[in-house]
């Protein structure tokens, strides 16, 4: 049975219930804003539940549960990328998935992946030293880092940057870092149904993050999220800003077919230079999400028991 997610039509209801935001990212990752600044944005827009699905890392959690107290649920999550280039799909971008209520059994997929990170990271500056002559160390860029437990590609951008090697962190990374770039790097990454698998195995709900960055051909779409719901994928993130209603119908109809959970996520950075004007927490842009209904966390957090 199809959920809609519609938003009351009662004004008065409507401005005392909560919005949900199950995708916003902080400093822990790749965010610009501090975990504090991004739940005083959430609570001036009335959010109510609120995840933040940091890349490869669960470090955030705590921290934002202690900072919201009883104002904001905060639902445990992290974001992990993975390989489709065994799908003929784009592949200078990978398929992004969202892991809710996560077990701790994860942990042991997180510490070998940052494992491989630091190695690529080493591996890039190799390159930067030898083929663009620009000298910068692993030290360097963990100092410079955002987080430094999570030394990211970009914490290299904003070193590039920072030590006068570049004009802006987004420069660098378009020009050293991107794929097919000067100083690219490929990581080893699980497949969509591997990291599916996985998580089926250790515990946890996972959810396609910004189905709509894929690029996939409509025709094929049904094939894709079929094969990845037979494996045992819980949702997929219709509820987007990006989405128009056009889209959000066509992916409730393949998560109709698929018993699939249609999730809401701003996919929230703060970062002005790669987000469009506008885009606010719980809102979306131009209030084009405020979705209020929590049979989506309900739902999540019940697969992820029975996982």
């Amino acid at each position: 049975m199809r959920i809609y997610y519609k938003k009351t039509s009662n004004i008065k209801e409507e401005k005392n219930m909560k919005t949900i935001d199950l995708h916003v990212h902080s400093l822990f990752s790749d965010g610009k804003k501090s975990i504090e600044e991004i739940i005083g944005i959430a609570l001036k827009n009335n959010v109510g539940y609120l995840a933040f699905a940091e890349h490869y890392n669960l470090a955030s959690y705590n921290v934002a549960r202690r900072l919201a107290g009883d104002k904001i649920e905060i639902i445990p999550a992290i974001e992990i990328g993975t390989d489709i280039s065994g799908y003929g799909l784009n592949k200078n971008h990978s398929c992004h998935m969202i892991v809710y209520y996560p077990s701790q059994k994860i942990c042991i997929m997180l510490d070998e992946y940052e494992e491989n990170r630091e190695k690529s990271i080493k591996k890039i500056l190799e390159l930067l030293n030898r083929g663009q002559k620009i000298s910068i160390t692993y030290s360097q860029v963990k100092d410079l880092a955002r987080n430094k437990e999570h030394v990211t590609r970009f914490d290299v951008a904003i070193a590039l940057y920072k030590l006068g090697f570049s004009s802006d962190p987004i420069t660098a990374y378009g020009e050293y870092l991107d794929f097919n770039s000067k100083c690219y790097v490929s990581r080893h990454k699980k497949t969509p149904i591997e990291l599916v698998k996985y998580v089926k195995s250790v515990g946890g709900s996972i959810v396609v993050a910004h189905p709509k960055s894929l690029r996939i051909a409509k025709s094929s779409e049904e094939g894709f999220f079929g094969s990845l719901a037979e494996a045992g994928l819980d949702g997929i993130e219709v509820y987007t800003p990006y989405n128009d209603e056009e889209r959000r119908e066509e992916y409730l109809k393949i998560c109709d077919k698929f018993d699939l959970i249609p999730t809401v996520g701003t996919d929230y950075h703060g970062i002005l230079t790669r987000e469009p004007k506008g885009l606010e927490i719980g809102k979306g842009i131009g209030n084009n999400l405020n979705i209020t209904d929590t049979n989506i966390i309900e739902n999540l957090k019940n697969r992820a028991k029975k996982n």
